[in-house]
């Protein structure tokens, strides 16, 4: 058989075997769903477990997956876990009902054709809080933290494996943007104790990439006992622009990076053990930003997309939004710089991404928080609008396969 022939078997080979897998797979530094080659844009819910943790009877977040659905948006990224040490009371109380509210959600998401990419830790901080460990203790495979982290995850992981609403697994939100920080102290010492949170001034609540690396290593290992065909990733953000200056000390300590130095940051939170990287954008400010030489949310995404390739793993471009945090800049900016992320997302062929945010209870009213009614639910229109022309992307690439 000519080597034509073996490529044309090993194809089907892939294909069969990814359809055969529920969710989204990984395969030679690509994303598979149904055995398809797939990318697609979804949206951040926040709210969608948190609500139900606080009152199991309304249903405001459920109706709003069924909308979800109703619109074609294919996907929601969400935390499947308290958010403070307080949200976790419920499960240490009852744990079967902590379960039943969780689903509620998972069966909503499989009537409603919605996929979930749920993060099981969402803030990091909050495990050693709850086990009265330090946050150093992430790094060590032996402690309450990684127990914590493994009974979890064996309890959620082992529930909804068959669901064919479960896309991918995320471990926690944003790790990476705590590590190695020089003034890192200046962030402890929160204690708010009806969130029970204790997070005291000492140097063993601070966060090290090495530490990161341990954990994130450990959750695969613990995924992939259960489910070794969805995707994980970390949930990280974008690595900042200086976080090789400061892991290696480099002066001047908030230097940018080159290149080199943040494509060897990028590595470190893109680790093997897991096979989907993670980055958040925000467009505060175009013209503003720079990253490893490059500036504006077009060279910013390629430049990931890039770094991503180079790794062969797919990218998961978890949080994007036309503003940045602090939601400072007016209307016609923020229509201006969706529209750059989306056409971004389109022509590098970006793997995954998610709109920051979907009815969100915490933000309140703010600019570019979609509500189904409000005067940004325009934005959820213009996702099924790309996803579209994704759509007639994949269809071509596919067909080329």
């Amino acid at each position: 058989m000519n080597g034509f022939g073996v490529a044309l078997i090993g194809l089907a080979l892939l294909g069969s075997a990814s359809a055969a897998s529920p969710g989204l797979t990984v395969e030679d530094g690509k994303l598979y769903k149904n055995g398809e080659i797939y990318r697609g844009i979804g949206v951040n819910y926040c709210d969608l477990f948190q609500s139900l943790l606080h009152d199991p009877e309304d249903r405001r977040t459920l109706d709003g997956l069924i909308y979800l659905g109703k619109k074609r948006v294919p996907f929601v990224r969400f935390w499947a876990c308290g958010f403070w040490p307080s949200d976790w009371d419920l499960y240490f109380e009852d744990k079967e009902e902590w379960f039943r509210r969780l689903d509620m959600i998972v069966k909503t998401a499989e009537g409603s054709g919605v996929g979930l990419i749920p993060s099981l830790f969402w803030r990091s901080e909050t495990y050693p809080d709850l086990v009265d460990e330090y946050v150093n203790q992430w790094g060590n495979p032996d402690s309450k933290t990684h127990e914590f982290m493994r009974t979890y995850v064996r309890k959620v992981v082992v529930r909804y494996k068959d669901s064919p609403a479960i896309w991918g697994w995320e471990f926690a939100n944003e790790m990476n943007l705590a590590c190695d920080l020089p003034n890192g102290m200046e962030f402890l010492g929160k204690t708010i104790p009806h969130l029970k949170v204790n997070l005291e001034r000492d140097e063993r609540n601070l966060m090290t990439y090495e530490i990161a690396q341990t954990a994130y290593e450990a959750f695969t290992r613990e995924v992939r006992k259960y489910d070794d065909y969805r995707f994980i990733t970390t949930g990280n953000a974008s690595p900042r622009a200086y976080a090789y200056h400061i892991a290696r000390k480099l002066e001047p300590i908030w230097g940018h990076d080159d290149r080199e130095q943040a494509f060897e940051a990028f590595k470190w939170f893109a680790p093997d053990s897991m096979d989907v990287v993670s980055v958040h954008s925000y467009g505060d400010e175009p013209e503003k930003m720079k990253y490893a030489d490059v500036q504006g949310i077009e060279q910013t995404l390629a430049l990931l997309k890039e770094f991503s390739d180079k790794l062969n793993q797919p990218l998961f471009l978890g949080e994007f939004a036309g503003l940045g945090p602090d939601r400072t800049e007016l209307k016609p900016k923020f229509i201006e710089y969706q529209r750059i992320y989306l056409n971004a997302i389109l022509k590098e062929q970006i793997d995954l991404a998610a709109y920051w945010v979907f009815d969100y209870t915490a933000d309140r009213e703010i600019m570019g928080l979609v509500r189904r009614n409000n005067e940004w639910a325009w934005v959820i229109d213009q996702i099924v609008e790309y996803n579209e022309k994704i759509n007639g992307q994949q269809e071509k690439d596919n067909a080329y396969f």
